[in-house]
C-alpha cells in the first residue's frame, strides 16, 4: 500500500498544469444592426465593461450606397445625411438601454460593409473583445448562426462574445462558466481566458470534455474516459485558490448537447469555447458544434481562437 501511495503521489507531482494569466480588456466593441438580439448583446457588453473598467464602444454599419450607371450617383451631400440620420438613430437607440446610457462610450457610425467595419474598428480602437448578437439564421449552410456573427469568428483574431436567441433577458453577476475542451491541446488559449476570467470574476468553472460513443464499446468509453480526465486536469492552474474553483468532467453523447447540458446544470453564465480555422474549414463539425451551442445555450457564448497565445 505504502509502494501504491508513494506512485500515485509522484504521477500527481509529475502533472505539467496549465499556467495563467490575468486578463486585460481595454477596449470591448458591441456591434449593432439597432436589433432585438443586438440589444441584448448590448447590456452584456455594457456590464462586462462596468466590471472589468473597460472602454465601451458601440458600433452601427450602414451600408453604402451603391453607384448606379445613368443615376445620380451618391453625392458628398446625400452621404453625409446619411451619416448624420443614422447617428441620430443610433444615439436614440443607445439612450434606451439603460445599461449603457449610465456608462461612458462612444457611438460610431461606420459606411461599410458589418463585418469590414467590426475589423476597422477592431484594429484602429484597440479593441479586445468584440460582443455581437446572433438572431439564429443564416451562417454556414443550414448550421444557423447569424452571417455577420460567423463573419467575425472566422476573420478576428480577438475573442468574439456571441448572444444567442435563447439567452436569458436579465443577467446577474457572473458565479458559474463552462469551457468546453477539444483534447489534448485543441483549446488552450480559450483555457487561459476562461481561467482569467475565473480569476476577474471569482466564479466557478467546469471543464467539460465530450466523447462521442459512435463506434466505441463499453471498456473502450471507460479508457478514454479517464485519458480525458487525466488531460483535463493538467489544464487546471496550479494555483490553489484558482483550482477550487474548477472541476473537471468528461460525458458522452452529442458534443453540443452534452455541452449545453452541463451549463444548465452548472447554471453557468457564460460558455467558453476555442475556435480552430484549419478544423473549421477542413471538417464542418466543430464549427456545427459552436453553432448549435450558440443557437441553443441559454448564456452567451465566446469564441476564442488559438492566435497569440
Amino acid at each position: 500500500m505504502t509502494i501504491i501511495a508513494e506512485t500515485q503521489r509522484e504521477e500527481k507531482e509529475s502533472i505539467l498544469h496549465l499556467k495563467t494569466s490575468p486578463i486585460h480588456i481595454k477596449g470591448i466593441l458591441s456591434a449593432t444592426d439597432l436589433s432585438e438580439s443586438a440589444t441584448r448583446a448590448l447590456k452584456v457588453a455594457a456590464r462586462l465593461a462596468k466590471h472589468l473598467h473597460s472602454r465601451l464602444h458601440v458600433l452601427h454599419a450602414i451600408a453604402p450606397q451603391v453607384y448606379v450607371p445613368g443615376g445620380a450617383g451618391l453625392t458628398p451631400l446625400l452621404h453625409e445625411v446619411d451619416i448624420k440620420e443614422a447617428k441620430a438613430a443610433l444615439h436614440k437607440y443607445v439612450v434606451k438601454v439603460p445599461e449603457v446610457r449610465v456608462l461612458k462610450h462612444e457611438e460610431l457610425i461606420v459606411c461599410e460593409p458589418p463585418t469590414d467595419a467590426i475589423a476597422s474598428a477592431v484594429e484602429t480602437k484597440g479593441i479586445d473583445l468584440v460582443v455581437m448578437g446572433s438572431h439564429g439564421r443564416g451562417g454556414l449552410g443550414k448550421l444557423l448562426l447569424g452571417s455577420n456573427a460567423e463573419a467575425a469568428i472566422r476573420r478576428l483574431h480577438c475573442p468574439i462574445l456571441v448572444v444567442g436567441p435563447h439567452c436569458r433577458a436579465n443577467h446577474g453577476s457572473l458565479k458559474s462558466l463552462v469551457l468546453a475542451t477539444e483534447l489534448p491541446t485543441g483549446t488552450l488559449r480559450a483555457t487561459q481566458y476562461a481561467m482569467g476570467i475565473v480569476q476577474a470574476f471569482g466564479c466557478n468553472a467546469t471543464l467539460v470534455h465530450v466523447l462521442t460513443a459512435i463506434d466505441r464499446n463499453a471498456d473502450s468509453i471507460e479508457a478514454e474516459k479517464s485519458e480525458a480526465m487525466k488531460q483535463l486536469r493538467q489544464l487546471v492552474p496550479a494555483e490553489p485558490e484558482l483550482a477550487r474553483r474548477v472541476r473537471c468532467e468528461v460525458a458522452v453523447g452529442n458534443r453540443a448537447e452534452q455541452i449545453v447540458d452541463t451549463a444548465r446544470e452548472c447554471r453557468a453564465g457564460l460558455i467558453v469555447m476555442g475556435v480552430r480555422e484549419h478544423q473549421i474549414f477542413a471538417d464542418h463539425a466543430p464549427w456545427a458544434t459552436l453553432s448549435e451551442v450558440i443557437r441553443t445555450a441559454r448564456c452567451p457564448v465566446l469564441a476564442v481562437s488559438p492566435h497569440l497565445v
